[in-house]
């Protein structure tokens, strides 16, 4: 490993003095820190965290000599905190967001446009999921994870797997389905998806009505209503829910560790879910930050990250293993054809739209 730390590192000069001569800042991104500078850096709990560490946080200590403090949590909290701070003072210098969460954050002006100049992998990255992360014209996230929402099923209780997302309302599934509310992003993406099913998209109306009315065939077959990580896993595990919109990571992950579920791609398109690290408004350390941000760009640090926790990374330069990729659709071509959650008109009628879920399913 040190020794291709040192190989990357001489490649990356070199690859700063080419975009010197092309008019690219390049500013300093990598060398030492100074022994005793710190970052705060927020982070998801649970099997994410620790693969978190090893991948990214320990060689990019090892190497540097500076200090990475975590902050294990969720987007509302963080976002909560950030607005307390006003931009000033931050209480994180890197925060991880969903689009949904990041959307809100960056109207706030409680994170900060990215100089993507100072990140020697950013050419490497995947395009699609660069451009979500451009927010009104601006690039605001490095995107470090993508997952595919899709139907996660139990296999000892579905022998035919579900094959589009249509199938969650077939009738033998009534009484064994999980449904997420539309506050939980796997209920917003798989509501999208609905939408989109039928040929519509959130911006219409119509569209969203006719998905609200195929959700009433539901009613009195839905057996659980997760709003999170855990309880989702509960419900399937403990054979409350037989089907549920969730993730291939998470899917890939709870069947790793025994769970006994399968995981389908929805023939018609799963969704796109995303996670990005920003910069925040206001941290005093930007040069530290931007070191940290080409750690976790970097396939090298990636790829052990993504294999682990069975999510493709953002860097198209990743060599996965086999079982990864007998597993995980990933790629470009795959990016480009997911149904993305339109958050410029999700977001504002959210509580809308759950209002009207919660008149369904109450």
């Amino acid at each position: 490993m040190r020794r291709r730390s040192v190989l990357a590192a001489s490649f990356g000069a070199l690859a700063l003095l080419a975009a010197a001569a092309c008019g690219v800042d390049t500013a300093d991104t990598g060398g030492s820190a100074k022994n005793g500078d710190q970052l705060t850096v927020t982070v998801y709990a649970g099997p994410w965290e620790d693969l978190f560490k090893k991948s990214f946080v320990e060689p990019f200590e090892h190497d540097t000599g500076a200090k990475v403090n975590l902050v294990p949590g969720a987007n509302a909290e963080w976002l909560t905190k950030l607005r307390a701070s006003g931009g000033e003072n931050p209480p994180f210098d890197l925060v991880v967001f969903t689009p949904d969460a990041a959307r809100p954050a960056a109207a706030a002006k409680l994170i900060q446009p990215l100089q993507t100049g100072k990140l020697p992998h950013w050419s490497e990255l995947d395009p699609v999921q660069v451009q979500v992360d451009n927010l009104s014209g601006a690039q605001y996230g490095v995107p470090l994870t993508i997952g595919s929402t899709g139907l996660l099923y139990r296999t000892d209780k579905i022998k035919q797997p579900p094959v589009d997302w249509q199938d969650i309302f077939d009738k033998q599934y009534c009484g064994h389905v999980a449904l997420p509310p539309l506050t939980y992003n796997p209920g917003l993406e798989f509501f999208s998806a609905l939408v989109r099913s039928e040929g519509g998209k959130l911006s219409d109306p119509a569209a969203v009505d006719r998905a609200f009315t195929q959700l009433k065939k539901l009613k009195g077959c839905v057996s659980s209503y997760p709003a999170n990580a855990t309880a989702v896993q509960t419900a399937v595990q403990n054979g409350d829910a037989w089907v549920v919109p969730y993730w291939d990571g998470r899917a890939f992950a709870m069947a790793q560790a025994g769970s006994k579920v399968g995981f389908t791609y929805p023939k018609s398109g799963a969704v796109g879910a995303l996670s990005s690290y920003f910069l925040t408004t206001g941290t005093k350390k930007s040069d530290l930050a931007y070191k940290f941000l080409n750690y976790l760009s970097d396939p090298v640090h990636q790829k052990p990250f993504a294999e682990g926790n069975w999510y493709a990374g953002s860097n198209n330069k990743i060599d996965y293993s086999k079982a990864f990729d007998e597993k995980i659709k990933h790629g470009p071509d795959v990016y480009k054809s997911f149904n993305w959650v339109d958050y410029t008109i999700a977001t504002p009628k959210l509580n809308e739209w759950q209002q009207r879920w919660n008149q369904i399913f109450s």
